[in-house]
């Protein structure tokens, strides 16, 4: 053993002292005195060895302590969440909406969920979209959803570039001439100008004041990024999404298709230059947000249906889905994520809705609370607490409703599907009525119906509600075996309510002192009761009721055309269809050829006015509503009024009463 002492150097090295015990002792765990021979081994008649050097300590690759503590504190704030998330049931199933949810059932069954999967020569499709689902059992032709749109849409989809974005990982921005082409500094203070007066009424993503101070900067070349740099373009793109084509050379020099498709493909390119997907960036994210929002109206469905999956994940990536308050962030930061997060469900629920599939959000996944109804301007970064909330319209009054409605009413039905029992479908429609009970109280009583934007937010919520009112009736009639079990009153007035909804949806989209945000309105279709009204259509006597409504979706359906916003691609084909059986089954009833009028065009703006936009919803006695015309440019004080007693009246009163 060359590393150990011997006896045999005991006379050169008596008086050594050596740093470590010898052997001996450090196995009997002596005291040694460290000398060669030492006594203990002398007295013992040991021999004596002491080990070699000590080796080199090894460095221990360790994180920095701050690192440590970094982690240690993000776990600690884990477990008090999961803490708190196991106290929630204690709590009645509190929701981040702040009042009660309905208690969740357990795992569905096998066949118990609502929905239509059809496979056909190794392809499939699954519609997930309960309304869909529902009606396709019904009516022929949208049981063709999938039995034929498969390989036909693909050849009918137009060409696009692709949202890359979405799929890249990360890339520069080549093309460099794109900021001197759409970041120009008076281009951008005229669109920021627009997106204030058209978008962010509706879309209260962004913090007005500092995109302010950002587009100030960004004009001024002041330390450019690439973050902010998406954010301007995408907010230059949804000003020009919503503007009239006539105006559109006028700000930005280009006809109106040239500069959707210029400024989409520059939102595209800034948010590969950010690296989106990677981006921890809130900018980034708020950016792609408002880009595939406002895309929805001009550009590919079934895209921003895609792309809105990957903002699920990256925002659920930057903690978006967590509260900030239970995080420890700032009043501030806290608000404007919550903001961002329900602009996200929204973006979620209508995407699902136009493709027929299950939300990528559901509940139990988060626990962002919903933002108080304060306006953005009334915040600021350095505040240390909220303002109190107002009881009258903000720019987030609208949101919070439409995520009220959903967190109520949608995704209970995703959550418990068909668990829940038929008596339990057949509640469906007191449920609705509850929620606009409270929605009512609420909200909706305190909205100024003189203010154009407020009288919007009003329509929109009842056309929301209607069209969950007309889903729970037509399932409850569904789930009879035949008409003859379901009352032939209850049939006329779910018919009833669904034309007078495509008529006020008719008024949302043509009144022209709010036309500014009809873009926005006309991205929610009533897919699903132009279908009820047609399908009905087809098994009704001609009468004068029946004409009306075959004018009402008529005219819906030239809209629909006029528009050439992207039809959703599930739905477009099986309408079409059902349009002409409608109006050939119409053409027999009345012993003339299909291809005749029907005496149902509407040709002139005085038609519609006196006719096809005449209300008529039994109304209170004296209310006179024969006078609600579209082709002026204010709305009569009519439709403003939104006095009601309550919503325990028959049918569908409740929800165009207070409108009329």
């Amino acid at each position: 053993m060359d590393d150990l002492s011997h006896p045999a150097q005991a006379t050169a090295s008596s008086q050594t002292t050596y740093p470590r015990s010898c052997i001996p002792c450090n196995r009997r765990k002596l005291r040694c005195d460290r000398k060669f021979p030492c006594g203990r081994c002398v007295k013992g008649g040991e021999q004596c060895v002491f080990p070699g050097p000590k080796r080199a300590p090894r460095q221990l690759k360790r994180p920095p302590i701050a690192e440590v503590l970094a982690q240690l504190r993000q776990l600690e704030q884990e477990v008090q969440l999961l803490r708190a998330q196991a106290q929630q049931p204690a709590e009645a199933g509190a929701s981040p909406l702040g009042h009660p949810l309905e208690e969740a059932a357990g795992p569905l069954e096998p066949g118990e969920r609502e929905g239509r999967l059809v496979v056909k020569e190794g392809k499939s499709r699954y519609v997930g979209d309960a309304p869909s689902a529902v009606l396709g059992d019904k009516i022929r032709e949208l049981q063709d959803i999938c039995d034929a749109s498969s390989s036909e849409d693909e050849l009918e989809t137009p060409e696009t570039s692709g949202l890359h974005f979405a799929s890249s990982l990360g890339g520069n921005w080549r093309n460099h001439s794109l900021r001197d082409t759409y970041l120009q500094p008076d281009q951008m203070q005229r669109l920021w100008q627009v997106y204030q007066d058209n978008v962010a009424p509706l879309l209260a993503v962004l913090h007005v004041p500092s995109v302010e101070i950002m587009v100030r900067e960004e004009s001024e070349n002041i330390n450019p990024d690439p973050a902010r740099e998406a954010l301007i373009l995408a907010v230059c793109f949804a000003a020009i999404v919503t503007i009239p084509p006539d105006q559109c050379m006028t700000l930005v020099g280009m006809d109106c298709e040239k500069a959707i498709q210029s400024y989409q493909l520059a939102v595209d390119q800034a948010l590969v230059r950010a690296n989106f997907i990677k981006s921890q960036n809130i900018c980034v994210l708020q950016a792609a947000v408002i880009f595939l929002l406002c895309l929805r109206w001009r550009g590919d469905a079934r895209l921003v249906w895609a792309a809105s999956a990957v903002v699920v994940r990256v925002a659920q990536g930057q903690g978006i889905h967590r509260d900030g308050q239970s995080l420890g962030l700032s009043p501030f930061d806290s608000e404007m994520r919550r903001r961002l997060w329900w602009h996200i469900c929204l973006l979620d629920m209508v995407c699902s809705e136009e493709q027929g599939t299950d939300t990528q959000i559901q509940p139990g996944m988060f626990d962002t609370r919903l933002p108080h109804n304060i306006d953005g301007a009334d915040l600021d970064p350095s505040m240390t607490e909220l303002p109190p909330e107002k009881t009258g319209a903000t720019d987030i009054t609208l949101l919070i409703i439409q995520c009220d409605i959903i967190s109520e009413l949608n995704w209970p039905n995703r959550r418990n599907g068909g668990a829940r029992d038929a008596q339990s479908t057949a509640d469906q429609e007191p449920l609705v009525t509850t929620v606009a009970n409270r929605l009512e109280g609420r909200f909706l009583q305190h909205l100024d119906m003189n203010i154009p934007i407020q009288w919007v937010y009003a329509m929109i919520i009842r056309l929301t509600l209607s069209k969950l009112w007309l889903y729970a009736h037509y399932n409850k009639m569904a789930s009879h075996e035949s008409r003859s079990g379901w009352s032939q009153a209850a049939c006329d007035d779910a018919f009833q309510a669904a034309v007078e909804t495509i008529k006020f949806t008719i008024l949302l989209h043509t009144n022209e002192s709010t036309s500014q945000w009809a873009w926005l309105c006309k991205t929610y279709k009533q897919w699903h009761t132009v279908a009820f009204i047609l399908a009905e259509l087809c098994n009704r006597p001609i009468t004068a009721e029946t004409d009306h409504a075959w004018q009402v979706v008529t005219e819906i359906q030239r809209q629909w055309e006029q528009d050439g916003s992207p039809q959703s691609v599930m739905l477009r084909k099986p309408l079409k269809r059902l349009m002409q059986r409608t109006a050939s089954t119409r053409a027999a009833k009345m012993g003339i050829s299909p291809g005749s009028s029907l005496g149902t065009e509407v040709k002139d703006d005085d038609s519609i006015g006196s006719g096809l936009m005449s209300f008529n919803t039994n109304p209170l006695p004296g209310m006179d509503f024969s006078q609600v015309s579209l082709g002026q440019g204010s709305l009569p004080p009519d439709a403003y009024s939104l006095g009601m007693a309550g919503f325990g009246v028959s049918g569908m009163e409740w929800l165009w009463e207070p409108l009329l």
